[in-house]
């Protein structure tokens, strides 16, 4: 026997073991509710028998009473949403909550207590009068009542449009591993016990209904039936506007639902759905099953094919995963908040914003089969319901993209788009070194990761373990697991043992080193040499890390493939591989490495028999955008610029930024000076990567920045400029968090500045006896040593930073700190900054150092690190004189015409600026300023020891800013009474362009985040 077969052989027996003694809990519901659609409520009454199947005597069960996490603003649900940037539950009315009450538990028909906590609203644990003994079963009763909450995450309302689920009191699952209460949670589902579901929903006679399970009332079905064969001009004329809403009737009527097999009952309702009916035969057993889609007459076009996506799940999964064992299969579109889609027994929901995207049906129906048919504990194990969907969804819409005819193909466009951007953007995770491990907790998961590891990078490793084992191997395994696991409760290492039933293959390298794993992989083809026996390829692990046996495809000039080949997974643990070719393979044209998951360097999968250097070149593009291409890409724009000394500028951006991120990044920009006739520009370079240990990411960086900053046109005919030449390497440190869901981001800077600086010198010209200027030239070096710790937590973030500064002559230190406390309204909060900052002189010459001191006020002569971007940098009058930067005190009175600019120290200097959003939507605030400085009393002229302003704020995106200072210290008054004269207000407008916050070479990180990544 093979050692892969011995060690398949020694890990399947203690599986074959438990196998045999499996056992599950068996609960068996029945409910009667009714729906009042004027307070939003229903009236209920449950009951279920559940049977003890385990081997231990249960004095006590847990219970799910899931409505209550719609209950107040600190329940698990809430905190998870607040984590993710999702506040509107926080924000919500007292009417727009829900929760459930009026319980009344028996056992039995003996009163039993339960209980629950504040902080543990939605889980309660009752305990049984009498012990549950193996093999006994116990009645279990209550009535109830819910307040449907505003639709919030699943569950709720919007108007008379109903989205019924996780609505009734519902046993946790007690299994070989315990009991498993789970909080109800947006980011994380569930795992429930099976068993028959019997539910009656009494409601006013003109709603449409669909539910879970087989409707059981003759009228019903065929009042549904008639409603499917109107043409949609009937219902458009019924519906009349897309969102208007029929009155309800006054006769009310009861529908009778029943299933079994299942874990879980929903159902939906609303009055003005276009209902639509088909059938299709099931794989495996013909047995018919009849599709129902119910939308709003409005997305009509987008909903058409809503069957036979349903018909195209029931197809597909039933022939590679297990027939479909129910008689109904529905899709009805709705409004949720959780994702696009939400799957319960038979029936699924498909958010408004998603229409009718087959990929997005097609998913949900898959979930009939992922923790539908196979109930897997999808809180603790999330990838084998999601992943494992996801990867027979992104198979079906292939096959049916391959099936249909043309016209038809293109309905599924969007969703392949769709599909390949998430796929980018999952690489880009794993690039910028946040990628997870999926076999872990739903709870740890960030909600980005959630999407992207346990969705597409499970569905990408297993398309790689599918090609590895090979398809009819895989298939084999997925139908052993189906037909041992169906409606039970099978785990990741139940799954791990029907795939290892049939190949004798190591999987150790998927479930051991691929699932547990975040590290990415970086697999290169280095070369390919040609022997007597055939051609020799050559592949280096680049990265290191084990993750998986590497693999190789190989195509002909027609784009074919010829051939895949794995190498066994024992050499996984190499570092360069051999991939033996045939002999008589000789018409190949490229070899790559077989779709891997998690590349962190795409560009360098491939090689070519053609072709400089064997590889696919550099493209040139102009739109930026996903690169999972195996080259480089240069990207080309134009770019345009303006300051008041070279004008109007223009040139080009030359960038290689993409999704997935490179190591290596640059962003350069030459630009022409149409006034100063001379050629300027920015450029930065960097590299990245991400070691383990408590160090998260390096970003090694060098800015180089050149343009001009001053003119002349003093006693001659053209103007005279003086530029500045700016060199700043820099090496920065992101601190890894031990908590994967901490909104903590802590950094360490080190960086170095080189600085050239041209000025004037005027000299006397013997030729006409004018003083003219010349150019001198001064170098300046600067060290900086920064610790930035951000807070971005969903309400009151902050941030604060310690920072040291040494040049040639001084030395200054600073601290800031800033926090935004949130108001009761959505976006709008006071905005605090502090800054304390002490200078050093190291050699006493004033003339050489002041303008190294603190200021109030700090304008562009005292960017002396060239950090900000001014118009006019030097300007003392003027439009360019009114630019400000909120470092230092953060004042917005700038007072350049005074020798001393009030607010200036060369001691110590402390500052506190406040501002409030106005609660209306146009972007304004109001700011107050207040500091003061050493020697305050003998600097101002006032002999105020105090200095403040105070006005109004416009704001677009804190990147400009305008103020109009309205109130301010007797100092910065007299000031402007002096030099500005009267009616100054207006001239008194400054404003802040902080483009500083800005690391280009970390754009597509940050415009990700905006986007909701």
């Amino acid at each position: 026997m093979k050692r892969t077969a011995l060690s398949a052989a020694l890990f399947l027996l203690p599986c074959l073991v438990s196998a045999q003694n499996y056992w599950q809990q068996l609960v068996n519901t029945r409910i009667d509710v009714t729906l009042d659609d004027k307070k939003h409520i229903l009236h209920g009454y449950e009951e279920f028998d559940y049977t003890n199947n385990s081997t231990d005597t249960l004095t006590y069960i847990y219970i799910h009473l899931w409505p209550n996490a719609y209950l107040h603003d600190h329940t698990q649900l809430a905190e998870q949403m607040y984590r993710n940037g999702h506040k509107a539950i926080y924000y919500a009315k007292p009417s727009e909550r829900g929760y459930i009450d009026s319980l009344d538990f028996t056992v039995n028909g003996k009163s039993a207590l339960y209980f629950n906590t504040e902080s543990l609203p939605d889980v309660a644990r009752i305990d049984l009068p009498d012990a549950l003994v193996p093999g006994a079963t116990m009645k279990i009763a209550t009535p109830f009542r819910v307040k449907l909450p505003k639709v919030f995450s699943r569950l709720g309302h919007t108007k008379q449009s109903y989205f019924i689920s996780q609505w009734f009191p519902k046993p946790a699952v007690y299994d070989k591993k315990g009991w498993h209460p789970i909080p109800y949670l947006d980011l994380g589902e569930f795992y429930s016990e099976i068993g028959s579901y019997d539910v009656t929903i009494t409601l006013p006679s003109n709603y449409i209904v669909m539910g879970t399970g087989n409707i059981l009332d003759d009228r019903e079905n065929q009042w549904l039936d008639s409603l499917a064969g109107l043409p949609i001009t009937d219902w458009q004329t019924k519906a009349g506007k897309a969102d208007s809403t029929p009155p309800s009737s006054t006769e009310m009527k009861t529908i009778r639902f029943h299933e079994d097999n299942i874990h879980d009952f929903a159902w939906f309702a609303d009055k003005r759905w276009v209902v639509r009916k088909d059938t299709v035969s099931s794989p495996g057993t013909n047995a018919l099953v009849t599709t129902w889609s119910a939308y709003l007459p409005a997305y009509d076009k987008s909903w058409k094919l809503g069957n036979k996506h349903l018909a195209d799940a029931v197809k597909y999964y039933g022939k590679w995963v297990g027939p479909y064992p129910y008689k109904t299969i529905k899709a009805v579109q709705g409004d949720m908040k959780a994702g696009g889609g939400m799957e319960y027994p038979t029936v699924t929901i498909i958010d408004r914003a998603s229409g009718g995207d087959p990929m997005t049906i097609i998913h949900e129906a898959g979930h009939n089969w992922f923790y539908g048919i196979l109930a897997s504990n999808e809180r603790d194990h999330a990838w084998m319901d999601e992943g494992l969907n996801t990867f027979y969804e992104q198979k079906t819409t292939a096959a049916v993209k391959e099936a249909r005819q043309k016209d038809s193909a293109a309905s599924t466009a969007t969703g392949m788009a769709m599909e390949a951007e998430m796929i980018a953007v999952m690489h880009q995770l794993a690039a910028s070194g946040r990628g997870k491990a999926i076999e872990q907790t739903s709870v740890n998961f960030p909600e980005i990761n959630y999407g992207l590891d346990v969705y597409y990078k499970t569905a990408a490793l297993l398309s790689y373990l599918e090609a590895y084992m090979g398809e009819a191997s895989f298939e084999a395994g997925m139908h052993d697991y189906y037909n041992t696991w169906k409606h039970k409760h099978p785990y990741p290492e139940d799954f791990r043992a029907a795939l290892q039933r049939h190949t004798d293959k190591s999987l150790d390298w998927f479930f051991t080193e691929a699932l547990q794993n975040e590290r990415v992989i970086d697999f290169s083809v280095k070369k390919v040499t040609n022997t007597d026996s055939g051609p020799l390829v050559t592949v280096v692990n680049k990265s290191g890390h084990n993750l998986m046996p590497p693999g190789i495809s190989v195509y002909n000039d027609n784009d074919s493939l010829l051939l895949t080949s794995f190498l066994p997974a024992e050499k996984s643990h190499d570092r360069i591989y051999h991939f033996k070719l045939p002999s008589n393979l000789e018409n190949w044209s490229r070899i790559r490495i077989a779709p891997s998951v998690t590349d962190g360097m795409t560009h360098n999968n491939e090689y070519r028999r053609g072709g400089l250097f064997h590889r696919s070149g550099i493209k040139i593009s102009m739109i930026p955008g996903v690169n999972l291409a195996n080259r480089h890409k240069l990207f080309i724009l134009p770019a345009l610029g303006y300051n008041m000394y070279d004008g109007f500028q223009a040139g080009l951006l030359l960038h290689n930024l993409t999704w997935p991120q490179n190591r290596f990044r640059y962003t350069i920009a030459p630009l022409y000076g149409f006034s100063s006739k001379e050629l300027n520009g920015a450029a930065s370079i960097g590299y990245n990567w991400h070691p383990t240990g408590f160090v998260k990411e390096v970003m090694i960086q060098a800015d180089i920045k050149s343009f001009n900053y001053q003119k002349t046109e003093r006693n001659i005919p053209e103007p005279l400029f003086a530029r500045f030449v700016k060199i700043a390497p820099s090496l920065q440190l992101t601190l890894r968090n031990a908590n994967p869901l901490s909104a903590v981001r802590r950094t360490v800077t080190l960086k170095a500045f080189s600085i050239r600086e041209e000025g004037f010198r005027f000299a006397l010209d013997a030729s006409d006896s004018l003083f003219k200027p010349g150019i001198i030239e001064e170098t300046n070096t600067y060290g900086l040593l920064r610790y930035h710790h951000i807070n971005a937590r969903p309400f009151n973030p902050f941030n604060y930073s310690f920072e040291g500064q040494l040049g040639e002559h001084f030395a200054r230190l600073q601290m800031e700190g800033n926090l935004k406390i949130d108001y009761h309204k959505a976006g709008k909060g006071l905005h605090i900054r502090a800054f304390a900052g002490k200078y050093i002189s190291i050699k006493e010459e004033s003339f050489v150092s002041d303008r190294y001191h603190l200021n109030t006020t700090f304008t562009g002569p005292n960017d002396y690190l060239y950090e900000d971007t001014y118009i006019g940098r030097s300007e003392r009058e003027g439009f360019g004189s009114r630019q400000v930067s909120i470092r230092d005190g953060g004042f917005k009175i700038p007072t350049p015409l005074y020798s001393s600019p009030l607010g200036r120290s060369d001691n110590w200097l402390a500052a506190v600026n406040i501002k409030t959003d106005l609660p209306f939507r146009l972007p304004l605030r109001l700011f107050f300023d207040i500091g003061s400085f050493a020697n305050a009393d003998k600097l101002n002229p006032s002999g105020n020891k105090m200095l403040f302003d105070g006005g109004v704020e416009f704001h677009l995106y804190d990147i400009v800013n305008v103020y109009l200072p309205l109130v301010m210290s007797k100092d910065f008054k007299d000031y402007r009474n002096s030099i500005q004269g009267d009616n100054n207000l207006l001239k008194g407008i400054v404003f802040s362009v902080q483009l500083q916050k800005i690391n280009w070479l970390k754009a597509p990180s940050g415009v990700l985040k905006i986007l909701g990544f």
